[in-house]
């Protein structure tokens, strides 16, 4: 960077680099990588962890607490990021996350690793989208596009490591060392992150609108619970939604009356914002999607081994990191609103795919659909990320970058939740025409990975044909999120949110 021109390097499009610049940016990464890794590293581990503690019944909501969590104080986290500054908020966050991970890896029992899983998910909530603020911070447009593709490659990179580090573990120094690694790296993320310094614009009182929140998580988690995610039957409970239902109904009333609402429901009236947060909360619903019920067909349907189920799900990572990458270099010269077209299209196609592909050619055309799959959504993340913050101030940015990661992930919560439901529907529908019995399908389900041989071919094509109204939803999805890609287009025709001007010449690409 240091050749590069000096008009370059005075422009307002481009900032150099510095050393204090690049150890901040690798601090972000960290955190980043860190709290992405920890949503997907007990994935392999959690069979012995819950054969250890002797908590099976329990074995879901390891996952489920950390989802929660990590989900619904996404946007708290992001408007005290707002109020306090960026870097004290997401040390607090770094703290929680830390502290939490320490008395996970000492917990003596399920009830305790599932509690402080949840505490896990708090601090993890913080660590995504203020470090994602903070790059928007940091760089100018025609540099965040660029970079906000690189961490979105983080992530999915953090996703695919996750369960291979959580194996080694467990067959090497043991799996409480998945929670105790935290602390070295979060200590490494802070030291890294001790050159940055901002300045918060305390405008105005500093409401922090801490019902709402909570009023957030426990609707959210009810509906989850109350829908199947979590508990050991995995059926639906109808008072339980219902009073999910009347919490949230609540926290649409206090939100309508807070100073500074956790969800700020005007930010979803932008005209950019508001079609942007459906396409992040469809795609996401898809993304959850596709990772939960694809390895569930491979595994159990066509009886494939667990890494073939891997595999399978494995390249939506790949191309989504590739994808991120290459969206965030064109974006200037592409605009979002192309790019979001493109990449709904594209996800549109694998799902597609995914859905008319017979049983009978095995586990590679699954493999090819995720992989286009996993490139539309990297088409489409990265930009509607970076037009979200443009479309605000400095002051409302972590709000904004906040609802749009809380959209898609509580898109996909709630989303996977319902598709179990309908799973469950056409199992129950089905079976007995088949002459099957639903007891012997669901203990099937519920038996430990690697007994796929041990089920007739009957249970196995049911829950192939079942799945299939799955895999119809997610080309729904798809096609819906095309949908709120041309509303979006429509509505802003008239301007590109400063995602177009050229970049200045002379302006290195790297």
């Amino acid at each position: 960077m240091s050749a590069a021109p000096a008009a370059a390097a005075q422009s307002p499009e481009f900032i150099p680099w510095t050393p204090s610049r690049v150890r901040i940016t690798i601090g972000l990464m960290v955190a980043i990588f860190v709290a992405a890794m920890d949503s997907t590293v007990v994935a392999t581990a959690l069979p012995s962890i819950a054969g250890e503690l002797r908590g099976f019944s329990l074995y879901p909501w390891v996952f489920a607490a950390y989802l929660l969590t990590s989900t619904t104080t996404v946007p708290l986290w992001g408007r005290l990021a707002d109020i306090f500054g960026r870097k004290r908020v997401l040390y607090a966050g770094m703290a929680v996350f830390v502290g939490a991970s320490l008395l996970s890896g000492a917990s003596q029992d399920m009830l305790q690793l599932v509690a402080f899983r949840g505490l896990q998910g708090i601090g993890a909530g913080c660590l995504m989208p203020v470090a994602l603020t903070i790059v928007g911070d940091l760089f100018p447009m025609a540099q965040r596009a660029r970079m906000q593709g690189i961490f979105s490659s983080v992530w999915a990179f953090a996703s695919i490591v996750g369960p291979l580090l959580g194996a080694t573990f467990v067959s090497t120094i043991g799996w409480r060392w998945i929670f105790d690694v935290n602390l070295p790296v979060g200590l490494v993320a802070v030291a890294l992150l001790l050159a940055y310094h901002d300045h918060p614009q305390r405008s105005g009182a500093m409401h922090i609108d801490y019902l709402g929140a909570v009023l957030l998580t426990a609707g959210t988690a009810l509906l989850l619970w109350g829908l199947g995610s979590g508990n050991a039957g995995g059926s639906p409970s109808l008072p339980v939604v219902g009073a999910a239902v009347a919490i949230l109904v609540a926290f649409g009333f206090v939100e309508r009356r807070a100073v500074s609402p956790t969800v700020p429901v005007d930010l979803l009236r932008h005209r950019v914002i508001g079609p942007a947060t459906a396409v992040s909360s469809l795609a996401g619903t898809l993304m959850f999607g596709v990772i939960t019920y694809i390895p569930l067909y491979v595994e159990r349907s066509l009886g494939g081994s667990s890494y073939e189920a891997g595999y399978s799900v494995a390249p939506l990572i790949f191309g989504w990191a590739s994808a991120a990458t290459i969206s965030g270099r064109v974006l200037l010269r592409v605009g979002y609103r192309r790019l979001a077209l493109i990449g709904t299209s594209v996800m549109t196609l694998g799902t597609a795919w995914i859905l008319v592909v017979p049983p009978a050619a095995g586990v590679a055309p699954l493999i090819a659909g995720s992989l286009v799959i996993g490139v539309g959504m990297g088409m489409v993340q990265t930009p509607l990320l970076i037009v979200v913050q443009s479309s605000v101030d400095w002051g409302r940015r972590g709000a904004a970058t906040a609802l749009n990661q809380f959209s898609r992930t509580i898109g996909g919560a709630v989303g996977v939740s319902l598709m179990g439901v309908l799973l469950e529907a056409q199992l129950r529908a089905q079976a007995p025409a088949r002459g099957l019995d639903v007891g012997r399908v669901v203990a099937y389900l519920n038996a430990p990975p690697g007994t796929a041989g041990a089920a007739s071919s009957g249970v196995r094509s049911l829950l192939g044909s079942s799945l299939h109204s799955v895999f119809l939803v997610f080309v729904g999805l798809a096609a819906a999120s095309i949908a709120a890609s041309v509303m979006m287009a429509v509505v802003t025709r008239d301007r590109e949110v400063a995602t177009r001007r050229p970049a200045p010449a002379g302006m290195p690409l790297e």
